[in-house]
């Protein structure tokens, strides 16, 4: 097969849905870009995979009438978003243009089947490909920094402060338990807006140490400052059609997750997590975990076994694979 996958320069989406993927399919000529040459427009093309939007700003039938390829339309996220999401009024605007893109597709990926059901009401040419990651090679390695403190970290973006204010109140408490360092990842000061944005999630966290936001292929090295990761979430219909990412990217670094009750993580109800069902939950795990080290390796442990089996990349790249080539020969 020769495969064009479609990706944008430092997009964690296009990393893990068509970068990642792409480059552990050894049988396959892949060529990762972010635009379609006009000598690869020469080449023969079996498949373009891009992830959610078509950012080239061409329909995906006159993409497949330039290259005579199939196309494969990967979303990993629900386009209705909710009011209070930072990207919230564009998406109001390219809304139709992604699900008059879905329609056209030849195949849809998804990463949950709440997603699924989403998708099928406008092509029932969908499946589920879950995220998942190849443990113990690059940057998802359980190489760790040691420290004299126990640190708690959350990681994610500036979209996400919704999600982090749940943390607000039960970390006034939290910050006073001793030997604990708060640790928070992805700050972004780029732009003055970004900056207030990440500045009100510091203090949200009270975090006591900053990590700044790190490339795709890197970004993992903010886990090494870790002992027990925070996952708190809204529970909302738009945020159970997300994948459960954040608890694989613990489980990469055998650390112990604290995870709201809420899909999608919950979906996967036999996890070995603690679930939070109650704000008062934050601070009892936290101080728990924080007071017992052999139980967070225990935790840590059994969540690393318990997402190498179930989202097991190998398993899920083969599926992939064999999707594409039964694409090939329809």
């Amino acid at each position: 097969m020769e495969i064009i996958g479609l990706v944008r320069q430092n997009n964690g989406c296009d990393y893990h849905r068509i970068l990642l993927p792409l480059g552990y399919m050894n049988d396959v000529n892949c060529y990762v870009a972010n635009m379609i040459t006009e000598q690869r427009e020469d080449t023969a093309t079996d498949i373009i995979v891009y992830n959610r939007i078509n950012y080239l700003g061409e329909s995906i039938k006159r993409l497949k009438d330039k290259t005579g390829a199939k196309v494969v339309m990967d979303i990993d996220d629900w386009w209705k978003l909710p009011a209070n999401h930072l990207s919230y009024e564009g998406y109001q605007k390219i809304g139709e243009q992604i699900e008059a893109n879905i329609a056209e597709a030849d195949l849809v990926t998804v990463t949950n089947t709440a997603l699924l059901d989403k998708v099928i009401k406008f092509n029932g040419k969908a499946m589920v490909l879950p995220n998942c990651l190849p443990y113990g090679e690059n940057q998802f390695t359980e190489q760790r920094r040691a420290s004299d403190k126990v640190r708690v970290m959350w990681c994610g973006s500036a979209t996400h402060e919704h999600d982090l204010n749940i943390l607000k109140q039960p970390f006034k408490r939290v910050r006073q338990i001793p030997n604990i360092e708060l640790v928070i990842g992805g700050y972004n000061a780029s732009n003055m807006a970004s900056k207030q944005i990440w500045d009100r999630l510091v203090n949200a966290y009270s975090a006591t140490e900053i990590m700044p936001s790190q490339p795709p292929a890197t970004y993992m090295s903010m886990y090494e400052n870790a002992d027990i990761c925070v996952i708190p979430l809204e529970n909302s219909e738009w945020h159970a059609c997300k994948s459960n990412l954040k608890i694989l990217e613990a489980a990469a670094k055998r650390l112990p997750v604290i995870c709201s009750n809420v899909a999608p993580y919950n979906i996967d109800y036999d996890a070995p997590v603690l679930w939070v069902n109650k704000q008062s939950d934050w601070f009892n795990y936290i101080n728990l975990l924080v007071n017992n080290p052999n139980l967070r390796e225990q935790l840590g442990n059994a969540l690393y076994e318990w997402a190498k089996t179930k989202y097991n990349f190998t398993e899920v790249n083969d599926s992939r694979r064999q999707a594409y080539s039964d694409l090939c020969k329809a």
